[in-house]
């Protein structure tokens, strides 16, 4: 097995962290993973913030807490109340660790397209938004992939999450990112837990020639 596999075999959502900070020294080669990324036309429209600040994330966990109470409230009226408040309740304790995370980031793209997309939205053949929102959705994915695994690399644990922009209503105002859209969260820190690998399809399930 390469280097590579072991790093893509070992890789777990990691949702619990020991007390101890990530070290400075290593968010710098954590970003540059990132910047090494493809992205359509060489757009480079990944953008990622450090939350650290305790108000930053005291922020996040209140609206997270608001947006859980809304759902519970309107999930009364649901054919089915108790599996809804289950569900609502489970996404929130997946989502809620964040924020004690020894390192949280927010992870967005620039709002505007480029390359051939812009250009032809800007000559109005095509629509503008959702061809510039699927490039830069998989310059995210890509983005992360290279994080995550280099902190693999480093020992560290990571965990991406989406469900709090489910609870939490314009995340880009409440964090005063008026100029970006933010796609997700990737937590980090030294784990905690060693979660058993969840089950993945074979190839003959996801791969196939035409």
């Amino acid at each position: 097995m390469s280097f590579l596999d072991e790093l893509l075999a070992t890789r777990r959502s990691i949702r619990k962290y020991t007390a101890a900070p990530v070290p400075e020294a290593w968010i710098a080669p954590l970003v540059h993973a990132a910047t090494l990324s493809p992205s359509s036309g060489n757009s480079q429209p990944v953008r990622i913030i450090r939350i650290g600040a305790p108000e930053g994330r005291a922020k996040l966990q209140e609206a997270m807490e608001k947006g859980r109470q809304g759902f519970l409230a309107q999930a009364e009226a649901a054919d089915k109340p108790n599996k809804m408040r289950n569900w609502i309740n489970a996404y929130y304790r997946f989502s809620r660790f964040m924020v004690d995370a020894p390192l949280l980031l927010a992870i967005g793209t620039v709002a505007a397209g480029s390359g051939l997309s812009r250009a032809l939205a800007e000559a109005g053949l095509i629509v503008p938004g959702k061809r510039w929102e699927t490039d830069g959705d998989i310059a995210v994915g890509l983005a992360l992939q290279g994080m995550t695994l280099k902190a693999q690399e480093l020992g560290l644990g990571s965990c991406i999450l989406t469900a709090p922009l489910v609870f939490i209503t314009r995340v880009e105002e409440l964090l005063g990112l008026t100029d970006l859209e933010i796609k997700c969260f990737l937590a980090l820190g030294f784990p905690a837990e060693s979660p058993a690998s969840p089950p993945k399809k074979d190839l003959g399930q996801i791969y196939r020639e035409l």
